[in-house]
């Protein structure tokens, strides 16, 4: 598979849905009902989200690992490949967390 080649997929509908559809993952539906009637194909995928590209996250986590490198050559230690993903993703988990957390607590 050539990696330059870009087939033309749909628009995410994530990118154009409001907050209540992102809570509630309304904007996913129709992908589901389609996926319901049919056995999906690649030509049913929707395009990536930018902050969801490989090219946006790899460049991400390189930036956040050299961090790493550095302060770990600074303080003397072995740098720590699971402080770079929780310095990374770690915010945004644990606010998901909490969000339904407190969701499931209310709803009970």
């Amino acid at each position: 598979m050539d990696a330059t080649y870009k087939e033309e997929k749909p628009p995410n509908p994530r990118s154009k849905a409001n907050i209540f559809e992102i809570i509630t993952y309304r904007w996913i539906l129709n992908f589901i009902k389609k996926g319901l009637k049919k056995e999906l194909d690649l030509n049913d995928l929707y395009n990536v989200l930018d902050g969801d590209s490989s090219t946006f996250l790899g460049n991400k986590l390189e930036k956040f690992w050299d961090d790493e490198l550095i302060n770990a050559k600074t303080k003397n230690r072995e740098p720590s490949f699971l402080k770079t993903l929780l310095k990374m993703f770690g915010t945004k988990f644990l606010l998901i967390g909490i969000f339904f957390t407190v969701l499931q607590i209310i709803l009970r």
